[in-house]
């Protein structure tokens, strides 16, 4: 009878290291789970555009209180055309996709500032935009672009190539992703 009580406890002591051993294991999956849950809504948060004629230039990506955000101008958008503006918006959304805005280096008295790009940021942007435009079949706004940067003729910043090497970089790339020319 001595016995029988051991090994009952003996089976009853593996079930409950078991049952230790699934919750552990399950513990670890629902943390992973978890954190690509987290990982996905960050990732698939809404980008909002946001009028705003006090700003500078005709778009750019930013974060606000409620996420990430893309400025854009109105009066310099119609300015520049509704082609151009869509290139420009792709371009803004690639700052974003590609990790370009980082939210705790924006800066809340200002959230225009764009500090954080440089050159290369930039050139990468560009080229997402025409991977869009590209994957919508849409050459007209790439060319679009292309044209409006050739005329007007900005030298560039700290930031910025000059616009007409951004547009000759932009044709290169098309070429080199399509076989295609641009023009």
């Amino acid at each position: 009878m001595f016995t029988n009580i051991l090994r009952a406890l003996e089976v009853i002591y593996a079930k409950v290291l078991n049952i230790i051993w699934v919750v552990r294991k399950f513990k670890y999956i629902l943390f992973f789970a978890l954190a690509f849950f987290c990982i996905c809504q960050i990732k698939a948060q809404i980008i909002r555009e946001i009028p705003s004629y006090s700003l500078n230039d005709i778009a750019c990506a930013s974060f606000d209180n409620y996420g990430p955000v893309i400025y854009f101008n109105p009066t310099i958008c119609q300015q520049a055309g509704e082609l151009t503006t869509l290139f420009f918006k792709a371009h803004e959304y690639g700052h974003h996709n590609l990790g370009h805005v980082i939210q705790k280096i924006w800066n809340s008295q200002n959230p225009y500032v764009q500090q954080w790009l440089d050159i290369t940021m930039e050139n990468e942007a560009d080229a997402y935009a025409v991977r869009y435009w590209v994957t919508q079949n849409n050459i007209t706004i790439i060319q679009a672009w292309v044209n409006t940067m050739w005329m007007y003729n900005n030298i560039g910043d700290s930031t910025h190539l000059p616009s007409k090497v951004r547009a000759e970089n932009v044709v290169q790339y098309y070429y080199q992703l399509t076989g295609l020319r641009l023009f």
